[in-house]
């Protein structure tokens, strides 16, 4: 008898979240194969998973006939590839599956460079599931996870942040901003949370308030906000002091890691609504 109850392919990008995906799908008992990119992937995920191959971005048909002949029928898409990347053609020598895909672009909004691959993968009878059906337990929860609660001048710059992030994301742009005295200091956009964080240091500007939401129409497939350890490391860098997630919609990864980080640099993570009032309420440690 089959010990699998089912399989599921993994594309994974850079970061943590593929590594936590792929334990909480082999957890529930499924057969994973990862496709993987060397200089982003974890190689630690062929430890986890059944079955690991190494492409080159790019390599979008031989993506589609690893998982056709393996009978994989759904997949998830978790990580970050940088889009920077994908527009560097002469580095990623894109195959006629993947020229195709990118013939057909309007733009090279996150949005549209996704929805378009998980489109070719559909007329292959290929479904792109939603990352929290895999993720539910690294999703953010709503209140304050640490530090101290913010000040009142702090909590007009994270509610005024809240409408800016959702403005950017309303336009594909990123999801992040910096705010400080009711004023935008930073906008993320191609280079992502991180290295968005650090551009304060370069402006000089201190004691920013820095908030991430999801896009208002997000597509929970991919392109879900994440945040980790190395978020509070750019945030300890730019003397960052509050970092307010939208919660429900936000991952984390390595959360306790993440939070004894911001707790000894005297950072406020909270999780906050899309709209209305913010939940200040300090979540009890487990």
């Amino acid at each position: 008898m089959n010990q699998w109850i089912d399989k599921i392919g993994l594309i994974a990008g850079s970061g943590l979240l593929p590594i936590h995906v792929a334990h909480e799908a082999v957890q529930q008992g499924y057969r994973v194969l990862a496709i993987a990119f060397p200089g982003f992937t974890e190689p630690s995920i062929e430890g986890i998973v059944a079955e690991t191959h190494w492409l080159r971005l790019g390599q979008l048909q031989k993506a589609i006939s690893i998982l056709k002949s393996s009978e994989i029928h759904r997949v998830v898409m978790v990580g970050k590839i940088e889009k920077s990347n994908l527009l560097r053609l002469w580095n990623i020598m894109p195959d006629w599956r993947a020229l195709k895909v990118i013939r057909s672009l309007g733009d090279w909004r996150d949005d549209t460079v996704l929805a378009a691959i998980a489109n070719e993968l559909a007329a292959d009878g290929i479904l792109v599931d939603e990352i929290t059906s895999w993720g539910a337990k690294l999703m953010a929860p709503l209140g304050l996870l640490t530090g101290p609660p913010p000040t009142d001048a702090q909590v007009k710059d994270i509610e005024f942040g809240r409408t800016m992030a959702r403005g950017i994301g309303a336009l594909d742009i990123g999801q992040t901003v910096l705010v400080r005295n009711l004023a935008v200091i930073v906008v993320e956009a191609i280079e992502g949370t991180d290295k968005a964080i650090r551009r304060a240091v370069d402006l000089g500007i201190a004691h920013c308030v820095v908030v991430k939401m999801a896009k208002p129409a997000q597509d929970m497939r991919f392109d879900v906000p994440g945040i980790g350890p190395t978020t509070i490391d750019s945030m300890i860098a730019a003397k960052a002091e509050i970092l307010a997630i939208e919660a429900g919609k936000t991952m984390i990864t390595a959360i306790d890691e993440m939070l004894v980080k911001a707790r000894e640099a005297n950072i406020s993570v909270l999780g906050i609504p899309s709209e209305g009032p913010l939940n200040l309420q300090s979540i009890p440690k487990s």
